[in-house]
């Protein structure tokens, strides 16, 4: 089977943005996503990023008319300025590690969307225990043992390797979606990775 590793953060806006039709593009193309929750201050840290909060205003600017343009595009409900942006995703990319660990990668995978849209449509903390134990019930999956599950330091450490694994294949920001050893930066590349998946076929 062809896997996809996506390197992501559920408090990333561009990987919010991308998700729906990344999920599409697997499933037409009958793909496993293996999913990879990533420190993205390390990555950035590391590679020559800012935070967005970080960036020259011009920069900061630009990024909300391309979050409006593809918010349109991609007809998705999104908050420009959600009202827990940025906290830290420890918690909820924790997780999902757990999520994968526990119940594979599909109910991961759903579990991350759904924290994601707690972020960007749904104005939800997603560093607060009592708000993700619940996003997590809503996907039929046990909150308080995932939330109890991910602050162990097992899943710190799996972080900490997706990071270094991201560094390592030359990634730089979320999303990322690596097939084979060429890799796809940013939700507007996911034409192109259907394309190389097609290729594949």
């Amino acid at each position: 089977m062809t896997t996809i590793d996506y390197f992501f953060s559920t408090l990333s806006t561009w990987s919010y943005v991308g998700t729906r039709t990344f999920r599409e593009i697997a499933q037409r193309h009958g793909a496993l996503v293996r999913h990879k929750p990533t420190n993205l201050l390390t990555l950035f840290d590391a590679t020559g990023g800012l935070p967005a909060g970080q960036r020259p205003p011009q920069r900061q600017a630009w990024r909300k008319i391309e979050m409006a343009r593809w918010s349109k595009k991609r007809d998705l409900p999104m908050n420009m300025d959600p009202a827990h942006w940025p906290v830290n995703p420890r918690l909820a990319d924790g997780m999902v590690i757990a999520a994968i660990e526990n119940h594979g990668e599909e109910d991961a995978g759903r579990l991350a969307d759904a924290l994601m849209r707690a972020v960007w449509e749904e104005e939800r903390d997603i560093s607060e225990g009592e708000a993700v134990g619940r996003i997590a019930d809503g996907c039929a999956l046990p909150g308080a043992l995932l939330v109890d599950a991910a602050s162990s330091s097992d899943i710190s450490e799996v972080i900490k390797q997706n990071t270094r694994d991201a560094i390592e294949r030359g990634l730089f920001g979320a999303p990322s979606y690596c097939l084979g050893r060429e890799f796809f930066w940013g939700q507007d590349r996911l034409d192109m990775l259907e394309d190389a998946l097609k290729e594949l076929s």
